[in-house]
């Protein structure tokens, strides 16, 4: 019988994923050219026929090298909506709407010092409700099969995206307010850092990693 993997890896050519991606595409192709030919072999062909018919499957090995691809990118991006995207959105969606609700029942942060140019700004109980919103967005994206850096970029994607507007924000001041001297605005950005992002990620990553350790623990006893 013909070693289709060697028929596989001799057309295919290299494929730009992982090893172990890869090498999976090829024994599933294999396999299939496999059992395409034992197949015709049972219905009465050749052997020398059936592998004619089986290899006149591919018509273009070029052509399936970029429909892989896209299958495997079209897979990749429809991962990352579940695992990170939507999680994400459901974690910043409900921390801002809970500092909404705080700020409309009258609940005002602590001001440290009150009257200062640079104050800090600790919203305490939003940021002790953060480590539900934390675990939520882990649990959306370790039920969509995620892991690593995704499930921590679910739990903290709030802050992260906080951030982001910090950078942004603070790469505009440095272009428009040419005459601030350059300390007080890395001073205020620092401020405004530990309130809208060093805080909040930390009580956010506090309920993905309880929540991960309360599952691991669950799945130990099991």
């Amino acid at each position: 019988m013909p070693d289709w993997l060697a028929y596989v890896n001799g057309h295919l050519g290299r494929l730009p994923l992982s090893e172990t991606e890869s090498s999976q595409v090829r024994e599933e192709l294999a396999a299939h050219l496999e059992d395409a030919y034992l197949s015709l072999l049972a219905q009465g062909f050749s052997e020398t026929n059936a592998a004619r018919l089986v290899c006149d499957q591919v018509p273009s090995w070029q052509q399936l090298h970029r429909d892989i691809l896209a299958a495997k990118s079209e897979a990749f991006m429809q991962n990352r909506v579940s695992q990170l995207w939507v999680p994400g959105l459901v974690t910043l969606t409900g921390s801002a709407a809970l500092l909404a609700v705080f700020e409309f029942a009258g609940w005002r942060p602590m001001v440290i010092p009150p009257h200062g140019p640079y104050s800090f700004v600790i919203y305490f109980p939003w940021l002790f409700c953060l480590p539900l919103f934390g675990a939520l967005g882990a649990y959306l994206s370790l039920r969509a099969r995620a892991h690593g850096l995704a499930v921590h970029c679910a739990a903290l994607f709030p802050a992260l995206v906080m951030a982001a507007s910090l950078f942004a924000i603070l790469l505009v001041a440095l272009v428009l307010t040419d005459r601030r001297p350059l300390g007080v605005v890395a001073a205020g950005f620092g401020v405004f850092m530990l309130n809208w992002f060093l805080l909040p990620g930390f009580f956010l990553l506090l309920g993905d990693l309880l929540l991960q350790l309360v599952m691991k623990r669950r799945l130990a006893s099991n």
